[in-house]
C-alpha cells in the first residue's frame, strides 16, 4: 500500500492519522509562524477594569459579585462594538474565578485561563442568528441540567438574541424562569424591541452605551504606543469619529491602517485609505452649496468620482462641517466661516437628501439639485422626518407667536408681480378655453438668490374643468409667517374657496383647511388632526390648490398641507358668509345659483 504524507501503519497492519508538519525554513523565529490576529481580538478587555467606559454597568456589576447577587438571567443591551459579549465573558470569569480581587477576576486561575483560551467546556457561546429556531433551543433546554464538568457555575451566552424566534423563545420560557442553580444565562442584543414581553420581564438588563470620542482615541493611543507606532493627533481623532461610538469598529479601522508600510500616520494617508475627501473639498463644496455655484459644485463631484471616493461618506463629511457651522454660529465662536443665515438654507437643503433614494443618478443627482437655491420641495419633508427621528413642528403656534410684520415684503422681481398672460386652447366642441401658463417655483425670500423656474413638463395637464382665466387681482407680498401677507390672504380666502371648489375632488379639501402660515413664496394649509387621509390627498392634488390661490394672489406661489390643531387658528373672518362665497364664485366664472353649488 502506498502511504502518503501523514498516514503511516501501525504494528498491527492498522491504518493511522498522524499530523503532517511542514517544516519550519531554518532563521524564522517561532513568534512569526503565529498567523495575525486582529486588533479588536488582541486588546479585547479580559477584566472589568480593563472596560473603557460603561463606568455604571461595570460597578453595578462588580457589586453583584462581591455580594453573590448575580441574576439567573442577563441582558446587555447596546450599540454594535461597544462591549456587551466582552462583558458577558468577564462576568463569566467573575462567577467562575477562584481568586477574585474585589469582584474583578484574576485572569490567572485555570478556570479564567480557559474561558480566556477557548477551552471551557461550561462556557457555551451561541450565535442566536444561526441557532434561532426551536430546534436549537430544545437541544440546549435538553443539555441545561447537567451539571458543570470544569467550573462552577454553566454560563450559556447567547449573542444577536433578539433574532430567536417567537416559537423558540416560548420553548426557553420555563428554563429561562426557573433555571438549575448552576446555570446563568447571558443575552447580547442590539435590538431589545424585538424581545417577548414575557422574556424581558424575566431578564435583568444592562444598557451598555456608546463610547465618546475621547474614550475611543485614549485607547487607540496606547494601541499605537504597544505598536511603537506613531501618528498625528489629527489622524487618530478621525478614526475615533468615524467610529460613531464603537470601539471595535476603530479598532478594525486602525488594524486596517498599520497593514500598510508606513510607521507614521498623518491625516492625509487615513482619509486616503479610507476612501474620504480632504478637508479642502469639503470647505469648497459648502462654499459652493451657500454660493449656489452649480459649475464649481459639480466641479468637485466630477473630481470626487474621478478618485474614487463614496458620495454617501462625502455628505455625512459635509453635514458634519455644515453642522459644527452652525453650533459654532450659535456659541459666538469667531472662526466660523459663513453666517447663520447661510448655512440655515444649506443645512435644510442638506437634510433633504435620501443617500437611499434609486433612480437615475442617485445620490449624485441629489447633491447636485442641492447646489441649486430654494426651499426643499414640500414632498421630500416627511421622508426627512422619519429619517432623522425628529418630532413635525406645529406651524400653527409658530404662525401665531411670530411677531407680525409691519410693512409687506417687497416683491425680489418688480417684473414678477405682473401675471403671464393665458394661452388659449380650444375645448371639446371647438369652445375656446384659457389654459394657465406653467407655474414657476416660488420666490426665495432673500433677494440675491433668483428663483428657479419650473419647466412646462412639469406643469399639471390642464382639465375640461379648469375656470377660464380672470383678471388679476392686486398682487399680495409674501413674506414672513404671521404677518400681512397671512392677513391679507386670510381676507380673500372665501374667494379662493370659490375658485377651488369648483373642482369637485378638491372641493372637500378647502372646505376644511384654513391658511396658517406664508413664508418664502409657501403656502401652509393646516387640515384637522383627525383627518390625515384629507391631508394626503390634498398633497396628491396639490396642483389645483397652488393654481387657486396663485390666481386670487396674483403671484405664483407653492403649498405645503400639514394636520394640526385648528382649534389654535383664529376663525376666518368669513368662514359662515356663504352668500359672499356664491357672489365671488358669481363674479368669476358667472353663470346663476343654480349653476353654484353651496360650500359644505
Amino acid at each position: 500500500m502506498v502511504e502518503g504524507p501523514g498516514v503511516g501503519r501501525s504494528t498491527g497492519g492498522a491504518r493511522q492519522l498522524r499530523p503532517s508538519r511542514r517544516p519550519r525554513p531554518p532563521g524564522v523565529p517561532v513568534t512569526e509562524t503565529v498567523p495575525h490576529q486582529a486588533i479588536y481580538r488582541r486588546w479585547r478587555a479580559q477584566t472589568f477594569s480593563q472596560i473603557v467606559g460603561q463606568e455604571a454597568v461595570v460597578e453595578t456589576l462588580r457589586n453583584a459579585v462581591r455580594t453573590g447577587r448575580v441574576a439567573h438571567a442577563v441582558l446587555f443591551v447596546g450599540p454594535r462594538g461597544t462591549g456587551k459579549t466582552s462583558l458577558a465573558r468577564i462576568l463569566a470569569k467573575a462567577l467562575n474565578c477562584t481568586n477574585l480581587q474585589d469582584g474583578d477576576p484574576c485572569d490567572a486561575c485555570p478556570s479564567c485561563v480557559a474561558i480566556r483560551e477557548g477551552r471551557a467546556m461550561d462556557l457555551l457561546e451561541i450565535d442566536a442568528a444561526s441557532n434561532r429556531g426551536i430546534d436549537a433551543i430544545r437541544d440546549l433546554r435538553e443539555r441545561i441540567n447537567y451539571a458543570p464538568t470544569d467550573l462552577r457555575r454553566k454560563v450559556y451566552i447567547l449573542d444577536e438574541a433578539h433574532q430567536i424566534t417567537r416559537d423558540a423563545w416560548n420553548a426557553l420560557l420555563k428554563s429561562l424562569e426557573e433555571p438549575p442553580e448552576f446555570v446563568v444565562f447571558m443575552f447580547a442584543s442590539t435590538h431589545p424591541q424585538d424581545f417577548p414581553p414575557a422574556i424581558l420581564s424575566r431578564l435583568q438588563r444592562f444598557d451598555v452605551r456608546r463610547l465618546t470620542t475621547d474614550e475611543i482615541e485614549g485607547k487607540l493611543r496606547r494601541i499605537l504606543e504597544a505598536d511603537g507606532r506613531t501618528a498625528e493627533a489629527g489622524a487618530v481623532r478621525l478614526i475615533a469619529r468615524l467610529a460613531a461610538g464603537g470601539m471595535r469598529d476603530a479598532e478594525s479601522m486602525l488594524d486596517q491602517l498599520l497593514s500598510s508600510s508606513v510607521d507614521h500616520l498623518d491625516e492625509a494617508r487615513v482619509r486616503d485609505l479610507l476612501g474620504l475627501a480632504d478637508a479642502d473639498t469639503i470647505d469648497a463644496f459648502v462654499a459652493a452649496l451657500v454660493a449656489a455655484d452649480l459649475v464649481a459644485g459639480v466641479r468637485l463631484l466630477d473630481g470626487l468620482e474621478d478618485r474614487g471616493r463614496d458620495l454617501r461618506a462625502f455628505l455625512d463629511q459635509v453635514i458634519e462641517v455644515v453642522r459644527g457651522g452652525l453650533v459654532g454660529a450659535a456659541r459666538g465662536d469667531g472662526a466660523v466661516g459663513h453666517g447663520v443665515t447661510e448655512l440655515v438654507p444649506v443645512a435644510r437643503r442638506l437634510a433633504a437628501i435620501d443617500p437611499n433614494r434609486a433612480g437615475v443618478g442617485g445620490l449624485r443627482l441629489q447633491l447636485e439639485i442641492a447646489l441649486f437655491p430654494g426651499p426643499a420641495p414640500a414632498t421630500v419633508e416627511p421622508a426627512v422626518r422619519v429619517r432623522a427621528g425628529a418630532p413635525e413642528p406645529d406651524p400653527v403656534r409658530a404662525a401665531i407667536q411670530a411677531p407680525p410684520s409691519s410693512t409687506p415684503t417687497p416683491p425680489a422681481n418688480p417684473a414678477s408681480d405682473v401675471p403671464p398672460s393665458p394661452d388659449i386652447s380650444s375645448g371639446p366642441g371647438g369652445e375656446v378655453r384659457a389654459r394657465p401658463r406653467a407655474r414657476t417655483a416660488a420666490v426665495a425670500a432673500e433677494p440675491a438668490i433668483a428663483p428657479a423656474a419650473r419647466s412646462p413638463a412639469e406643469s399639471p395637464a390642464s382639465t375640461p374643468d379648469e375656470p377660464a382665466a380672470s383678471p388679476s387681482p392686486p398682487t399680495v407680498p409674501i413674506g414672513a409667517p404671521g404677518g400681512a401677507d397671512l392677513t391679507l390672504l386670510r381676507e380673500r380666502w372665501p374667494e379662493v374657496v370659490a375658485r377651488i371648489s369648483v373642482h369637485p375632488p378638491t372641493k372637500p379639501l378647502i372646505a376644511v383647511c384654513r391658511p396658517i402660515a406664508v413664508e418664502d413664496g409657501i403656502v401652509t394649509l393646516g387640515f384637522p388632526e383627525d383627518q390625515g387621509f384629507l391631508r394626503d390627498v390634498a398633497e396628491r392634488r396639490r396642483s389645483v390648490l397652488e393654481d387657486g390661490i396663485a390666481a386670487v394672489l396674483g403671484r405664483p406661489v407653492g403649498v405645503r398641507c400639514v394636520a394640526t390643531n385648528l382649534d389654535l387658528v383664529p376663525p376666518l373672518p368669513s368662514d359662515a358668509d356663504a352668500a359672499f362665497i356664491l357672489a365671488e364664485a358669481r363674479r368669476i366664472f358667472g353663470g346663476d345659483d343654480a349653476d353654484a353649488a353651496p360650500v359644505d
